[in-house]
């Protein structure tokens, strides 16, 4: 049972608790005055240098060519959301001196070696950021008083019994079940296959083909014996150069760099042949890119590679073959399995899960789960919670990967063996559910207490000139 605690703990601790501003649009929009200032947040306002500066962060971090409005209204909900903390901290009169600054710096995991802070590592992370101090700083400090603010509300929550032993109900939870598969082989004409594949052309189009190049760029690809200040200096040289809008070529010749083509994939990384030739991570970046935006360094599985477009094909024409015929089957077959599960599942008959499985020939199979997490490496935690909230003695269909499963809940119970800790770990959830909800409450009371006032001409203004 001590590894069971450690894999449920690991779950409720795991959990992050952000307050998102997303009621902006309230308050009075104002169209004319000053051009730079996108909003106002009672005396604080937010300047387009602000906006553009942020975008800028979003776009490298999230590796992104093109932004949509949603894209923006995360980008203002951010710079909302410090404005709204900063405002709020000089209400509760919180000041941070350098020396907390130093201190919160220094016990960010990100930066400790050891278990202590590393300067070294500092350093690293300022340099691959392309970031100066001052600017990280300023960030660690916007971070300490939205923490520090939010704690004054959550510090000293208490727990109840009533809570805890809700919890615990559904913690020791139990559950005694008997499934199959419903794979039925259903009688797929070749009628049934061309008549689908006219109709869902568009499905199997493998889309538009591109060209491209790609380089890694690892201390080993470029000419380094190990990850040293050297290797990271011409990273940042690299990454400088590109961002100096200096091309890929011309970046290949000055640094003699390694490079591989990409012939003709499709944004999933399949060839004409529909065979994966490359890995849907570097098909995804290349996919990216665009003519205006050719290349770019994208992080891949933690090491830097450098990707460009080179030439574009437009959607080809799709031919009915043996793959996609099989693929067809699947989705029939899927397609009347479902509609077989959904007949059982509306029977009256409480002996339809059994009588199903005759006359499909399936095999019913029993199973005991010991709590929510204890999937069998069977079902996802989707469909875990799904069978958790069955009645006892009810059917249930479940799409498992896209295939069908029938499950009945035979009996509930509750586990009975002693879990360590698990007091400690019941009231640690109910305080974060607790904390959760005063956060909700708290995200409402700020957005009131100031005023928020969008510049819409010139939010848009901006919009249209990135």
């Amino acid at each position: 049972m001590k590894n069971l605690t450690k894999k449920i703990a690991l779950v409720v601790f795991t959990g992050i608790i952000i307050i998102v501003f997303g009621a902006w649009g309230i308050g009075d929009l104002f169209s004319s005055g000053n051009k730079n200032v996108i909003a106002k947040i009672d005396d604080k306002k937010i300047y387009v240098k602000d906006f553009v500066n942020s975008t800028r962060v979003y776009v490298q971090q999230n590796k992104k060519s093109q932004l949509n409005n949603n894209d923006y209204s995360i980008i203002l909900n951010k710079l909302i959301s410090e404005k709204i903390y900063e405002k709020f901290s000089e209400d509760l009169n919180i000041k941070i001196n350098d020396q907390a600054l130093a201190y919160y710096i220094k016990n960010n995991d990100n930066f400790k070696e050891d278990g202590l802070f590393s300067r070294t590592k500092y350093e690293k992370y300022l340099l691959l950021n392309n970031l100066n101090t001052s600017t990280v700083e300023e960030y660690f400090k916007k971070e300490l008083i939205k923490t520090l603010s939010i704690q004054v509300f959550i510090n000293g929550i208490a727990t109840t019994n009533y809570h805890i032993n809700k919890l615990e109900d559904e913690f020791l939870k139990q559950i005694s079940a008997d499934y199959y598969k419903l794979n039925v082989k259903n009688n797929i004409t070749k009628e049934d296959i061309e008549k689908y594949f006219n109709q869902n052309k568009s499905r199997f189009s493998l889309g538009e083909m591109r060209d491209g190049n790609i380089v890694k760029l690892n201390y080993k690809s470029l000419g380094f014996d190990e990850q040293n200040d050297q290797f990271y200096k011409l990273l940042n040289n690299i990454e400088n150069d590109l961002i100096n809008n200096l091309n890929y070529s011309d970046l290949v010749k000055k640094y003699n760099l390694k490079t591989l083509a990409i012939k003709k994939i499709n944004k999933f990384g399949l060839d004409e042949n529909s065979l994966q030739i490359e890995k849907s991570e570097i098909a995804k970046n290349l996919f990216s890119l665009n003519e205006n935006f050719k290349t770019d360094i994208f992080d891949i599985n933690n090491v830097k590679h450098l990707i460009n477009l080179e030439k574009k094909y437009n959607n080809g024409e799709v031919n009915l073959n043996s793959r996609i015929e099989n693929e067809i089957i699947k989705i029939l077959n899927l397609k009347k399995n479902i509609e077989i599960s959904k007949e059982i599942i509306k029977s009256n008959d409480k002996a339809v899960f059994k009588n199903a499985a005759n006359k499909y020939s399936l095999k019913i199979e029993s199973i005991f789960f010991n709590n929510l997490l204890d999937n069998k490496k069977i079902f996802n935690q989707q469909n875990m919670e799904k069978i958790f909230n069955t009645k006892e003695s009810d059917v249930i269909h479940i799409n498992e990967n896209n295939e069908i499963y029938l499950v009945k809940v035979k009996k509930i119970s509750k586990n009975k063996n002693k879990i360590d800790n698990l007091n400690e770990i019941l009231k640690s959830q109910v305080k974060q559910e607790f904390q959760s909800l005063i956060l909700r409450d708290l995200d409402k009371y700020l957005i009131n207490k100031y005023p928020i006032r969008i510049n819409e001409k010139v939010f848009n203004q901006v919009k249209k000139s990135l």
